[in-house]
């Protein structure tokens, strides 16, 4: 074993994050790790050998390690060889499944990394990377085996030593969700939902269903967050997983989600996919939930359609159920439409928070400054998501 020359984040496995060198394996420490967990033995052309099921698969395993500067020290790799291909297809030509599996080490903390091969095998492996996050190692530590698709698209799969069966089950015989039981709920209900906003529809459909902020300006967010609500109610098992809640009393956290098995906060956002970055709650809101738990963000992305390019109709519908004078309030700034593009869960912990910006919201009407409210950049987003749906 050898270390690298600059320190990065590294994972405890008191599920703490440090800063420190990573442990780089030799063939050999990583062929006794999978030997030792796996319960394969069959070693041939750098690659091991098992049965699972009745059904033969082949490990390619590599180190997890850091990619090096610039990169941000929350990102690692395994690098994938130039032979990898070529194995793949020798392997499929004998009815055995390829397995791309990254090792990662960091003292007494051993983590698997599997990376399904969909969008690795046809494309060129040559110098190529596959890549995984600090958040993804802590949750696999964490929850024992933790999956979710990158925002490459990819499906990423990380696992303890004692979630080997489990990891082959998934694998080799199916049928094993590993997802959180709040992402299979959301997934359900983003599936759910028709992918096209209009705003004057989305008005009224709040109105006579007495939303209570149905007449709110920005009311993409609160649509969002009207549809999670009706959905929630007319299923009631969603809420052992999900809640939303509204109408909070003095002193509560100001946050419009609880997920009661992990027992902590989130909020709802609609985001624009022309912004550069994800603007949360109050700061002071955030850290304070963050001294004993994590906090989930549910954003919902999508395409927008200005309402000053189709003639101001939301504006003059929204402002005339105000009874206000002036029909054109807020037009330059009024959505008209929405398309849904995707939808991403982020979790903000004590180990990442240091990648939040701060967002300046200006001053009140009285001159004294709003407070400062939390900003996730679209460049660090890959070190919050923890899961993601493309529509």
């Amino acid at each position: 074993m050898k270390y690298s020359n600059i320190k990065v984040e590294q994972i405890c496995d008191n599920y703490e994050v440090v800063d420190d060198y990573g442990e780089i394996l030799t063939k050999e420490e990583m062929q006794q790790i999978l030997q030792k967990n796996f319960k394969v033995t069959t070693y041939k052309d750098g690659c091991l050998y098992g049965e699972k099921a009745g059904k033969k698969y082949c490990i390619y395993f590599k180190n997890v390690s850091y990619l090096g500067t610039p990169h941000p020290f929350f990102k690692k790799r395994i690098q994938i060889g130039d032979n990898f291909r070529e194995v793949y297809r020798k392997n499929q030509e004998n009815n055995i499944q390829t397995l791309l599996l990254g090792i990662y080490k960091y003292k007494s903390t051993v983590l698997f990394v599997d990376f399904d091969i969909t969008n690795y095998a046809n494309n060129k492996a040559h110098n190529s990377s596959a890549h995984v996050y600090t958040i993804d190692l802590k949750n696999g530590l964490l929850f024992g085996i933790f999956q979710k698709e990158d925002v490459r698209n990819n499906i990423i799969t990380v696992f303890t030593p004692a979630n080997v069966e489990k990891y082959l089950d998934s694998k080799m015989v199916g049928g094993v969700d590993l997802r959180l039981g709040f992402i299979t709920v959301l997934d359900d209900f983003y599936m759910s939902l028709s992918k096209e906003w209009h705003g004057i529809d989305a008005y009224q459909e709040m109105i006579d269903n007495n939303f209570n902020n149905a007449y709110q300006p920005e009311w993409p967010g609160f649509y969002h967050e009207y549809k999670l609500d009706r959905y929630i109610k007319e299923r009631p098992n969603a809420k052992e997983d999900i809640q939303y809640k509204q109408n909070k009393k003095s002193g509560e956290i100001d946050l419009d989600l609880f997920f009661p098995k992990v027992k902590t906060y989130g909020d709802l956002k609609a985001h624009s996919n022309d912004s550069t970055g994800i603007q949360g709650n109050d700061w002071d809101t955030i850290m304070t939930v963050l001294e004993t738990s994590s906090v989930y963000y549910v954003v919902l992305n999508h395409d927008t359609e200005r309402d000053r390019d189709h003639e101001n109709k939301v504006a003059i519908f929204w402002n005339t159920k105000l009874g206000k004078d002036n029909l054109l309030s807020y037009a330059n700034k009024m959505k008209h439409s929405v398309k849904l593009t995707s939808y991403y869960v982020l979790e903000i912990n004590r180990f990442n928070k240091q990648y939040l910006d701060v967002f300046h919201q200006g001053h009140n009407s009285d001159g004294s400054p709003r407070n400062p409210k939390i900003q996730i950049k679209n460049k660090n987003i890959g070190n919050f998501l923890i899961h993601q749906m493309e529509f």
